[in-house]
C-alpha cells in the first residue's frame, strides 16, 4: 500500500494519533512515521497497535484518568507533543426512537466528550510552548445528517462546532485546530457498529436500507490511506485549514476501482428516503384497499380476493 512520499521531513514533529489500532488512525500513524515524525499511536488495547516506527500507548477516551496518564507519558518520553490527531470512536445506527439515552450518551462520549478530554489534557503544554496542532477526524454527516444514524450525525456535528469554538479560543496561543470530513471511508467501521436496542417494526424497511447503504459506501469509498495523505499534509502544512470538507479531499482520496464517482453520502440518503417513501406508499395503498373492502362489505357489493 502506497503512502505519502515515504521520506524524512526537515522538521520532524511529535504526534499522538488517538485511535491508531485500525482504519484511518492506523494509516495516519504509519504514514507520519514513514516521513520521520516521532509518532505515538494510542488504543484502549495498545497490543493492537502493530505499526513500524510507532510507539504504542494506552488511552481510553472515555476515561479521564487514562487520557491524562497517556498525555503525561508521551510528554515524559518525547519532551513535548506537537500535534494530536483524534480518530477514535464507533458509530451507532438505528432509528432515533430505537436509540436509548445510554447509547446516545456513549456516542457523544466517544466523539465529543472524549475529544474534549484529550484537549483539556494536552492544551496546557501546547499553550506554554505557544505551538501545537489538533486535528479531529469528522464526517460529512456533520453537515448532512444520515437517516437512521441520528446519534452519529449529531455527535459529528457537535464535534465540528466544538472545534470551531475551540479554534477561536486557542489560536492566540499558537494552537491550530482543524476538522477533516470523510465520507464512507473503507475503515471496516461496521465491525464497531452498535445498533439501537429494541427494534421497532415500523422502521424495519427503511432502517435496513440505511444500514445496508452505509455499509455499501464503505466498500466503495476512499481507502484509509487516501485520507491519511490529507491528514499528513495538514499536519505538515505551515497553517492548517480550519475545515477540510470532503470536496477538498477529492484529489487526495481516490475511490476504489470501479466505484461510483458521485458523493456516496448523497447516494445513501437518496436510497434511504426512496425506501422510506416506498414503505409509506405501500401502507397508504393497503389502507385505501382495506377501507374500500370494508365499505364494499357494508353494501354487500365488494369482497376483494386475498388477505389484507
Amino acid at each position: 500500500m502506497q503512502r505519502l512520499m515515504a521520506r524524512s521531513v526537515s522538521d520532524p514533529q511529535v504526534v499522538l494519533v488517538v485511535g491508531a489500532s485500525s482504519g484511518i488512525g492506523a494509516e495516519t500513524a504509519a504514514s507520519l512515521a514513514s516521513r520521520g515524525h516521532q509518532v505515538f499511536g494510542s488504543s484502549r488495547d495498545p497490543v493492537r497497535v502493530q505499526l513500524s516506527g510507532v510507539a504504542a500507548v494506552r488511552l481510553e477516551v472515555t476515561d479521564e484518568g487514562s487520557v491524562r496518564e497517556c498525555i503525561a507519558e508521551v510528554i515524559e518520553c518525547a519532551g513535548r507533543i506537537d500535534a494530536v490527531v483524534y480518530s477514535a470512536g464507533f458509530y451507532a445506527a438505528g432509528a432515533a426512537e430505537e436509540t436509548s439515552p445510554e447509547l446516545m450518551l456513549a456516542q457523544l462520549d466517544a466523539y465529543l466528550v472524549g475529544a474534549h478530554r484529550v484537549v483539556r489534557a494536552v492544551a496546557p503544554s501546547m499553550r506554554e510552548r505557544s505551538k501545537g496542532r489538533i486535528l479531529f477526524m469528522s464526517s460529512s454527516a456533520a453537515v448532512a445528517a444520515i437517516p437512521f444514524h441520528a446519534a452519529y450525525s449529531a455527535s459529528k456535528a457537535a464535534l465540528n462546532h466544538y472545534a470551531e469554538a475551540l479554534r477561536y479560543e486557542v489560536e492566540p496561543f499558537g494552537i491550530q485546530i482543524a476538522c477533516m470530513e470523510g465520507t464512507g471511508v473503507q475503515t471496516g467501521a461496521a465491525r464497531a457498529r452498535r445498533m439501537g436496542e429494541g427494534p421497532i417494526e415500523a422502521y424495519e424497511l427503511a432502517r435496513g436500507a440505511a444500514v445496508a447503504a452505509f455499509s455499501k459506501t464503505q466498500s466503495s469509498g476512499p481507502r484509509p490511506v487516501a485520507i491519511a495523505r490529507s491528514i499528513v499534509r495538514a499536519i505538515e502544512a505551515r497553517n492548517m485549514r480550519p475545515l477540510y470538507p470532503r470536496r477538498v479531499l477529492g484529489g487526495d482520496a481516490p475511490l476504489a476501482p470501479g466505484a461510483p464517482t458521485a458523493d456516496p453520502l448523497s447516494q445513501m440518503v437518496r436510497e434511504v428516503l426512496r425506501s422510506s417513501l416506498d414503505l409509506r406508499l405501500r401502507r397508504f395503498q393497503y389502507t385505501e384497499r382495506r377501507g374500500t373492502r370494508q365499505r364494499g362489505r357494508a353494501r354487500g357489493a365488494f369482497d376483494p380476493p386475498g388477505p389484507w
